[in-house]
């Protein structure tokens, strides 16, 4: 016998629409799941709570539906009922949440990931690693979290909150109020740069507490440019282990390992240049600075990338940009950079305006200042200017006030995109 009888419910602001048993404390049989995408039909049966074998009518399958909703797993969900000789078979037809984020576990140091795991279960047996970012289920782990703190006596609290990193969204997981400095770190497979000075390129992070995605963000920051400096272009530093130290010069602490593997040194196979047309390859590559067959120094690629964009702008091109990808050989540890450049408009001389002076004394240094007006900006001379011509003139300015004029001089640069102007501005102090 199938039931039609349709009750509404609204949770967390979807309507359920559920078509209720008619027959009451007919035995359950038998659950069902429809549109499963990422759970599985038992872990929504659990989520449910029903048991087979139980009594069911309408109240307990909307009490039901009502707190699956609750969770936040689900976008839409609705249920069917029919009935046999052998009892009543519901079948849930569920939308999933679009959202799940993943669960990032901050700095839970005294528990081992399946201990975690295991914690959380007890109270969200489909936990799989993620949550929903809307309904109960978020506070249910942290609730299962709390628990097992307490049961280690760690004085201290459960938050949680959303954490965006680029384009990847997660769920932070914290303990908040417990101290956990950071006692020693370990660098296994280090070789190339001894362990001793990666732990003191280190050093900032011992005035820390320990923090998961500090450590994570840390190395290939501070860490990862050491290597390139020395043509370690692939040097890949893995995820840290923790464990606890607790000594007695660092209480409550923790040792932090995070292996590296450094791979090999790469040596320089030439570059490819696409986009450029106002400059030349020969142009590129004499700025870039790198010879065939030497060390791909990554600091060397880096400084030589300056004076490219240098080159662009002394020739008005102020917002050329260059991307670059690397081209490694195979079977030798060689490596071809790929450029690819965006010149952009052309920009020229705007206004020069002066600040801060007399007049007199603005005419005077103004009159100093021989890129003229819709010239080709060229933002080296604003270098050359300041070195010479600006010098002599505060020098000079100083001397006849005895030393009471303004010695403070800020000097800007203001593009107008629309006009491609650039105004240059000298504030005297």
């Amino acid at each position: 016998m199938s039931i039609t009888r349709l009750l509404t419910i609204a949770v967390t602001l979807a309507l359920v629409s559920v078509p209720v048993i008619g027959q009451q404390g007919a035995r359950l049989q038998k659950v069902e799941v429809t549109g499963l995408k990422r759970m599985t039909a038992d872990q929504v049966i659990a989520l449910s709570g029903l048991q087979i074998g139980q009594a069911v009518d309408g109240t307990l399958l909307d009490a039901a539906a009502s707190k699956m909703m609750q969770s936040g797993l689900f976008r839409r969900l609705g249920y069917r009922t029919r009935t046999n000789k052998d009892g009543a078979i519901v079948t849930f037809d569920i939308e999933e949440s679009a959202v799940s984020l993943p669960i990032v576990f901050e700095n839970f140091v005294w528990f081992t990931d399946d201990e975690i795991l295991a914690a959380i279960r007890q109270d969200v047996p489909f936990f799989n690693g993620t949550a929903p970012a809307t309904g109960d289920t978020t506070d249910k782990i942290a609730a299962a979290l709390q628990r097992l703190l307490a049961s280690r006596n760690i004085n201290a609290r459960v938050e949680y909150l959303p954490y965006v990193s680029q384009d990847k969204q997660e769920l932070l997981f914290t303990v908040r109020g417990a101290r956990i400095p950071i006692c020693s770190l370990h660098f296994p497979g280090a070789s190339a740069i001894p362990e001793s000075d990666l732990v003191k390129a280190s050093r900032e992070i011992f005035n820390t507490e320990y923090s998961k995605k500090d450590i994570a963000t840390f190395a290939p920051i501070k860490l990862i440019p050491l290597y390139r400096h020395l043509g370690y272009l692939r040097t890949e530093f893995q995820p840290a282990t923790v464990s606890m130290e607790n000594s007695a010069t660092c209480p409550g602490g923790v040792s932090v390992t995070i292996p590296v593997a450094e791979g090999a040194v790469y040596t320089w196979a030439g570059s490819e240049w696409n986009g450029n047309e106002k400059l030349t390859v020969d142009d590129l590559a004499g700025a870039l600075g790198m010879n065939p067959g030497e060390v791909a120094d990554g600091f060397k690629i880096d400084k030589g990338l300056k004076e490219v964009r240098r080159a662009y702008a002394g020739r008005g091109y102020l917002s050329a940009q260059v991307k670059e990808s690397m081209e490694f050989a195979e079977g030798a540890p060689r490596v071809r950079y790929i450029f690819n450049i965006t010149e952009g408009p052309r920009f020229f001389m705007g206004n020069l305006i002066i600040s801060g002076l007399a007049p007199a004394d603005a005419e005077a240094l103004k009159s100093k200042w021989t890129l003229g007006a819709n010239s080709v900006f060229d933002e080296s001379y604003i270098d050359q200017f300041r070195q010479t011509a600006l010098r002599e003139f505060m020098a000079g300015l100083i001397q006849r006030s005895r030393g009471a004029a303004r010695t403070h001089v800020e000097v800007a640069t203001r593009p107008d995109a629309a006009k491609l102007t650039v105004d240059v501005l000298i504030n005297f102090k």
